[in-house]
């Protein structure tokens, strides 16, 4: 029985060992994942936003950019295709006579929609973020209550070898 008790002290301490290293990168990726969050926040990234991003959101960091600046310019487009076909649109700018004006107002609107686009990118990130952090949280609250059952075993397991070593100790009456 000695022998089993090493054994299985043995292969608890592995385990332990195994899940406290996977505790540990959840946790790192929880937190890469939150800083992620944080500079995707307002929609766009900005230049000191991408070089702090941790190394492991970088790939992801680049393939938002891109998906949100593509979904942005065809949405804003849309949009502003479907102001152009609007009656009242059109008789505002027939009205206008200052061509420079026009640019700059169709410059703001262009802009105004893409800033909207820019938002609802986000927020599906921030969506699928929020799922992503709640399946790490539950794995996170798995490996903790591993962690403690294994930390009661070995504590039981300690307790049993140190009795079967003291029955093995040879007892003079």
């Amino acid at each position: 029985m000695l022998l089993v008790g090493q054994w299985r002290l043995t292969e608890l301490i592995s385990a332990k060992t195994r899940k406290n290293y996977r505790l540990m990168q959840l946790n790192m990726e929880l937190h890469d994942l939150k800083s992620y969050g944080t500079n995707i926040a307002d929609g766009g990234l900005s230049l000191s936003e991408m070089m702090s991003a941790p190394s492991s959101m970088f790939q992801r960091q680049m393939q938002y950019m891109m998906a949100s600046s593509q979904y942005c310019q065809m949405s804003a487009q849309n949009q502003m295709a479907q102001m152009a076909s609007n009656p009242m649109y059109q008789q505002m700018m027939a009205q206008s006579q200052n061509a420079q004006l026009q640019q700059q107002y169709q410059m703001m609107m262009y802009r105004s929609f893409y800033k909207q686009a820019q938002e609802q990118f986000a927020k599906y990130e921030a969506k699928l973020l929020n799922e992503k952090e709640k399946e790490m949280s539950k794995e996170k609250l798995a490996l903790e209550s591993e962690l403690a059952m294994i930390d009661e075993e070995i504590k039981a397991t300690k307790d049993a070898v140190k009795n079967d070593v003291q029955n093995f100790v040879p007892q003079y009456a």
